[in-house]
């Protein structure tokens, strides 16, 4: 529980619900099982899982996204060949400019050698277009470190230098977009002696004592806290406990499919079709 999977594997036995969001971006924990793909450097949850390495090295799936920001950084745009060519002929001006400087300070005056070597020297420093011939290479290489670090993977340094006239972005998910951050948006009691504020405070209490990602943002919605007894972790189905002497899950929809607990399917659906995640939270006198 709470350890990073070590390499891309298949889970041969176990159940855990694992947060791939530092690799894929999915900030919801992906429900892990037999015969499911596991990836290096995800973060296990609650469970335990038995994983055959398939994957390592070069073949590893974090190698190949390092693998494609370097192409990414080494790759040459448009926008810096043409400021190689300018600066290709900006040093033969420079050369150029040195050369006629040191000449004339020679052959025109009566000045030193090494008074003219100084002229020239000065002259080459000012025309030196070594400012121009670093600087696209070195904006474009931070800007790609960056992007990668947010998650945002560029293949194509040209498509990256066009994106500046992007006036419309469509995204292609299957899911929905969100920030990453889980937080309670609707508490809806489902019988008539538990209020929203007791449901979520038996809900905060509980879910204190958990890792899971969507736990936290339960326990960040709640002010107030109660003891809790006889915690245990339902792997990949919640969590459970004993607060004032009643027994109080928080499960998924699974759960109440698997032990055949009735629960309103269309509410479950409308707030599932809009995107949001359903916890259930039963308290048992």
């Amino acid at each position: 529980s709470g350890e990073k999977i070590p390499a891309d594997g298949l889970v041969l036995s176990g159940e855990s619900s694992v947060n791939e969001s530092l690799i894929t971006g999915e900030s919801k924990p992906v429900k892990k099982e037999k015969d499911h793909e596991v990836i290096g450097g995800a973060l296990n949850g609650e469970g335990s899982l038995t994983i055959q390495v398939t994957r390592t090295g070069e073949d590893s799936f974090l190698s190949q996204v390092i693998e494609l920001v370097r192409n990414a950084q080494e790759s040459k745009s448009r926008t810096q060949d043409l400021a190689n060519r300018a600066a290709f002929w900006l040093t033969l001006i420079a050369l150029g400019a040195g050369a006629v400087t040191l000449f004339i300070w020679t052959a025109f005056t009566t000045s030193d050698f090494l008074f003219a070597l100084e002229r020239t020297v000065t002259v080459m420093v000012i025309t030196c277009p070594h400012a121009l011939g670093l600087a696209v290479p070195l904006v474009v290489a931070v800007s790609t470190s960056l992007a990668a670090r947010h998650g945002f993977l560029i293949r194509n340094r040209s498509a990256f230098e066009l994106a500046r006239n992007l006036q419309a972005v469509i995204f292609d998910k299957t899911g929905t977009l969100t920030e990453g951050e889980f937080s309670v948006t609707d508490v809806v009691p489902l019988d008539e002696p538990w209020s929203e504020e007791q449901l979520l405070e038996y809900a905060a209490s509980l879910e204190q004592h958990s890792e899971h990602p969507i736990g936290k943002g339960i326990v960040q919605a709640s002010d107030s806290f109660k003891e809790v007894a006889d915690f245990n972790a339902i792997t990949g189905k919640g969590v459970e406990g004993h607060i004032e002497g009643k027994n109080v899950k928080v499960v998924s929809p699974g759960y109440l499919t698997e032990h055949n607990i009735d629960h309103p399917e269309s509410d479950y659906n409308q707030l599932s079709g809009q995107g949001k995640t359903v916890v259930f939270v039963l308290v048992d006198d």
